[in-house]
C-alpha cells in the first residue's frame, strides 16, 4: 500500500491548519522543495510517526490523517494500527541509531547461503504478509462497524434528547441525556427492545407524550351511584297493581265514556257545594235533587281515594327519572384521560336519555289510568336490564377514570417517570431496530473474536520469524555490507565499522586501527548516517521493492563533491523503491532528483503512460507562519537556480494589482534574499553585511536615493528578520501598503546597477 495525499495536518508545529485541497496525490516518485524553517523535518515526523506507530515527543497535541491509495486513512489517533512498511531518513533516525561517541545500532543482514532455512523464512513471511493484509482488512472493517455503531449511539442520544427534554426541561436526565445514558438503557432492556410491540403507534405515541409533560393536576371528586335492577322490577309490579285496581260507583255512561266532561263535572259539583248555590252556575237552571244524587254516587268517596293514589303514583314515578350524577369537567382531567372521560360521559348521557323515556312510558300508560281509573287493561314492559347494565357499567368506568386521574395527582413523580421511560423504550427500540443494531452488534462480536484469532496466529508466526531471521542473521554481514557502500560513497576506505559484541552494536574505526569517538566532519557524519539508513532498510531481508522511502535533506553538510555523491547514491539505492518521497532545501540537490523524476516521466510519456514523478514545495507565510504543501510552480520546475526561482517569484508579486497580508510578509523575505544575492555578486569585495552592499550598490544609482535605500533596508530587516513579534495594531497594514512600493523600488535599483542582467532575467522569467 502506497501513500496517496496528506489530509491535514493540525497543530502540528509550522502546520497550523494544512490540507491537501488543489494539491496533486503522490506518486511513486514526489520531491518536495522548501527553505529552512518551511517545515521540511516538521513533515518528516509525521512519516516517521506511521514508521514507528507512535507520535513525535515534539508534537504530543498536533494530529494529521494520511490518505492511502486504497481510501484508507492512517490518522495520529489510531496511529498503532498503521501498517505501512515505511522507513524515515531524518536527525530524529539519525540520533536513534548512532551515538557517535559510542556506538552504532546493530543491522541484522541475512546470510543467504542457508537455503532451507531461507524458504521456510520466505514462506512464513509470505503467509505472514497475507495474514497481516487480511487482519488489517478486517480490523479497517471493524472500526468501520463500530465508528458507525459509536456514531449510532450518539445520534439516537441526541434524538431521544431532543424528543423528551422538549417534554420536560426540568428533567436533569433527559436535558443531560448522551450516549453513555442510550447505551446503559440498551444494556438494561435488550429483550424489550427486540420487541416490535415496544413500538408505539401514532395515536398511543401523542397520548403517552401529552401525559408525560409536567403539569400536575389537582384530584377530582365523583360519587360513584348504581341502578338497582330488583327495585325497578318492584316498581313495575306496584304500578301494575295499580293498573288492575278500580272502584265501585254508580256510574254515569256518558261521564264514563268522556274523561274530560267527567272532569269539568266532577270540578263543578265541587264548587256548587263550596257555595252553597242550587243553580247551574252553566245555564242558570235549577239543580234537581235526583241529579245531585247521581253525580254524587258518581264521584264518591272511593273514587276520590283512588284518584289520590293515582297521583300519589305519578309524582312517585315523577322522582324514578334518572339524573346524571354530578361529572367533574373534562378540562380538569390529564390528557390521556380526556377522551376516555369524554366518551363515557356522552355514553352515560344516552343510556339515562333511553331509561328516562322507558320510564317515561310507564309515566304515560298511567296517565290513561288516571284518565280512566275503571280501565284494568293498561300493559307496561320492564325497564332494559341491557340499559341499566350499560348504566351502571359507565359509572364504573367513569369512576375508574377519576381513581386513576387521582392517583397520579397523588404519585405524579413516579407516574410521569413511568411514561417517560415508556417513550424513551419506543425512541430507543425505533432507533435500533431500524439500524440493525442488536445484529450489527453480534456480527461485531463474532467477527471481532475471529480476527483476534487471527491476531494470535500472527503473533506467534512473528516469534517463529524472528527466531528463524536470528538463526540467520549475522551482524558480520551487515558491517560488510555497509562499509562496501560506504567506501564507494566516500571514495576512500578510511572508515569502517566493527561490530563490538560487548556494546552490542558497531564501532566506528578510522584506519582499522582507532575508533573514532565522534572525531568525525559532518560531512563524514551524514555519509554515516544515509548509508547506514540504505543498508538498514535492508535489514532482515526486507525489499526495496515493497518499501516506502522517505529522505529529508540528505545534504546539508555536504560539499559540491559529495552532493553528486549523495544523488547518486539514492537513486542507485531507492529507484525500485514502491514509493519514494525526498525533501530538500538545498536547489542544486534539487535540480539533480527533479532531472532525474522529470526523465522519468519523459520515458513513461513515450511509452504512452501517465507521469508518476511529481513536485511540490513547502511555502510559509503569515504572522505567527504557517505552512502549506503546494504543487510545485514552473519557475521551480524549470529554473536551474534559486536566484531565478526568487526573482520569478517577486516579479509576480509586483505585477499583482494587490498582496494578500501573507504574501506581503513573503515578499519580505524573498527580497531581502533577492537583493543580498545580487549585490553579492555585483560587488564581490563588500560582503560582510546586507547593509554594506546596498551602501555600495547606492553608488552606482542616480534615481534610488539615500532615503529609498534606507526605507528599503528596514522594510527588509523588519518583516524578514525580526526577533519580535509586532504588536502594534498597524504593523501588517503597514507591510501590506509598502509590500509593493518596496518591491518596485528594489527592481528599479537592480535595473540602473546592471540593466543587461536585469532585461535579461526578465526575458528569462517570461520564458518559463
Amino acid at each position: 500500500m502506497s501513500i496517496k495525499s496528506i489530509t491535514k495536518i493540525s497543530k502540528y508545529g509550522i502546520f497550523n491548519e494544512t490540507s491537501n485541497h488543489g494539491v496533486n496525490d503522490f506518486d511513486k516518485y514526489n520531491l518536495i522543495y522548501g527553505w529552512n524553517g518551511s517545515g521540511k523535518s516538521t513533515l518528516s515526523t509525521v512519516f516517521s510517526s506511521i514508521e514507528h506507530k507512535s507520535i513525535s515527543a515534539n508534537f504530543p497535541h498536533g494530529s494529521f490523517s494520511i490518505t492511502l491509495a486504497d481510501g484508507t486513512n492512517i490518522t495520529s489517533e489510531k496511529i498503532q494500527a498503521a501498517s505501512l512498511n515505511i522507513y524515515t531518513f531524518n536527525q530524529d533516525f539519525i540520533d536513534q541509531n548512532i551515538a557517535w561517541n559510542s556506538v552504532v545500532k546493530r543491522i541484522l543482514l541475512l546470510d543467504e547461503k542457508k537455503i532451507k532455512e531461507r524458504e521456510d523464512l520466505d514462506a512464513k513471511k509470505q503467509k505472514q504478509k497475507a495474514d497481516t493484509e487480511l487482519y488489517e482488512k478486517e480490523l479497517s472493517e471493524l472500526a468501520k462497524i463500530t465508528t458507525s455503531l459509536q456514531k449510532f449511539g450518539t445520534d439516537s442520544a441526541r434524538h431521544i434528547k431532543s424528543s423528551l427534554q422538549s417534554i420536560d426541561t426540568s428533567d436533569k436526565y433527559y436535558i443531560n441525556y448522551d450516549k453513555r445514558k442510550f447505551e446503559t438503557f440498551i444494556e438494561n432492556n435488550q429483550s424489550e427492545t427486540a420487541l416490535i410491540e415496544s413500538i408505539l403507534d401514532e395515536k398511543k405515541l401523542i397520548e403517552i407524550t401529552n401525559a408525560a409533560k409536567p403539569v400536575k393536576l389537582p384530584a377530582v371528586s365523583f360519587s360513584k351511584v348504581e341502578i338497582s335492577s330488583s327495585l325497578l322490577e318492584k316498581a313495575k309490579e306496584r304500578l301494575e297493581d295499580i293498573f288492575k285496581t278500580t272502584f265501585i260507583s254508580q256510574t254515569i255512561d256518558r261521564l264514563e265514556k268522556n274523561h274530560d266532561i267527567s272532569t269539568w263535572v266532577e270540578s263543578g259539583l265541587t264548587l256548587h257545594k263550596k257555595h252553597a248555590v242550587e243553580t247551574c252556575e252553566f245555564c242558570g237552571e235549577k239543580l234537581s235533587e235526583k241529579r245531585l244524587k247521581e253525580l254524587q254516587n258518581h264521584f264518591n268517596d272511593n273514587y276520590k281515594l283512588f284518584q289520590e293514589r293515582l297521583e300519589k303514583a305519578s309524582e312517585w314515578l315523577t322522582s324514578q327519572y334518572v339524573n346524571e350524577p354530578p361529572l367533574p369537567t373534562a378540562n380538569e382531567f390529564y390528557e390521556e384521560f380526556k377522551d376516555s372521560y369524554i366518551k363515557a360521559k356522552d355514553h352515560l348521557a344516552n343510556t339515562i336519555k333511553q331509561l328516562n323515556e322507558e320510564i317515561k312510558a310507564w309515566g304515560n300508560v298511567l296517565s290513561e289510568k288516571m284518565k280512566n281509573p275503571l280501565e284494568t287493561n293498561f300493559k307496561i314492559e320492564s325497564i332494559s336490564p341491557t340499559a341499566i347494565t350499560s348504566f351502571n357499567k359507565t359509572i364504573s368506568e367513569l369512576d375508574l377514570i377519576v381513581r386513576n386521574h387521582n392517583h397520579k395527582t397523588d404519585n405524579f413523580e413516579a407516574e410521569t417517570t413511568k411514561l417517560k421511560k415508556q417513550l424513551e423504550l419506543h425512541y430507543a427500540t425505533t432507533e435500533i431496530q431500524s439500524f440493525g443494531y442488536n445484529e450489527k452488534k453480534e456480527s461485531l462480536k463474532a467477527r471481532t473474536e475471529k480476527n483476534s484469532n487471527l491476531r494470535s496466529a500472527i503473533d506467534t508466526r512473528a516469534l517463529e520469524i524472528n527466531s528463524l531471521e536470528q538463526s540467520l542473521a549475522n551482524e558480520g554481514i551487515g558491517a560488510e555490507k555497509f562499509n562496501e557502500a560506504l567506501h564507494r560513497f566516500l571514495g576512500r576506505g578510511e572508515l569502517t565499522l566493527r561490530f563490538n559484541s560487548q556494546k552490542k552494536g558497531y564501532e566506528i574505526i578510522r584506519y582499522n586501527t582507532e575508533t573514532a569517538n565522534g572525531k568525525l566532519s559532518e560531512g563524514e557524519k551524514t555519509a554515516i548516517a544515509l548509508v547506514y539508513f540504505m543498508t538498514k532498510i535492508k535489514e532482515n531481508g526486507n525489499k526495496i521493492e515493497d518499501s516506502i522511502i522517505v529522505v529529508d535533506d540528505p545534504v546539508s553538510s555536504f560539499d559540491s563533491n559529495h552532493l553528486f555523491h549523495a544523488y547518486s547514491f539514492l537513486r542507485s539505492n531507492c529507484e525500485n523503491a514502491k514509493q519514494l518521497f525526498v525533501l530538500t532545501h538545498n536547489f542544486t540537490y534539487f535540480k539533480l532528483v527533479r532531472d532525474w523524476f522529470e526523465g522519468v516521466n519523459r520515458g513513461r510519456i513515450r511509452k504512452q503512460k501517465t507521469p508518476n514523478a511529481f513536485f511540490y514545495s513547502i511555502e510559509s507565510s503569515g504572522v505567527p507562519r504557517s505552512s502549506t504543501i503546494k504543487n510545485a510552480g514552473s519557475s521551480l520546475i524549470h529554473y536551474n537556480s534559486e536566484y531565478h526561482y526568487i526573482f520569478s517569484r517577486l516579479k509576480a508579486f509586483a505585477n499583482q494589482p494587490s498582496l494578500s497580508r501573507d504574501e506581503a510578509f513573503l515578499t519580505a523575505n524573498l527580497a531581502r534574499k533577492l537583493l543580498e544575492s545580487f549585490f553579492s555578486f555585483k560587488y564581490p569585495k563588500h560582503r560582510s553585511d546586507i547593509a554594506q552592499l546596498m551602501e555600495r550598490g547606492l553608488k552606482d544609482s542616480k534615481e534610488i536615493t539615500p532615503e529609498v535605500k534606507e526605507k528599503v533596508y528596514r522594510f527588509i530587516n523588519k518583516y524578514s528578520h525580526s526577533a519580535v513579534i509586532e504588536i502594534n495594531e498597524d504593523s501588517s497594514e503597514n507591510l501590506v501598503g509598502e509590500g509593493q512600493n518596496v518591491i518596485g523600488e528594489i527592481f528599479k535599483w537592480i535595473e540602473e546597477v546592471d540593466s543587461t542582467h536585469y532585461q535579461e532575467m526578465l526575458q528569462v522569467a517570461e520564458e518559463v
